[in-house]
């Protein structure tokens, strides 16, 4: 059984830098678990423990930029 605490954390992808969110369960018995990037598929964050992570959700902020910045070219 859960207790009645719950943090938010924030993480960071490391493949594509979209920043998410989760909440953070303790629990009495183990828990292993992960949660892949919904835009490169890339691990953000693995578990295993007295805890759980649920409810994630990207961070609406600045999103992550693909590709490159034409920079000082004229059309």
């Amino acid at each position: 059984m859960a207790n009645s605490i719950w943090t938010i954390e924030e993480f960071t992808c490391t493949g594509c830098s979209m920043n998410y969110t989760a909440t953070r369960e303790e629990h009495a018995e183990e828990h292993v678990g992960h949660f892949k990037c919904n835009i490169c598929s890339s691990v953000v964050h693995s578990w295993s423990g007295k805890h759980h992570f649920f409810g994630w959700q990207a961070v609406k902020t600045k999103p992550p930029v693909f590709g490159r910045r034409w920079a000082g070219v004229e059309w």
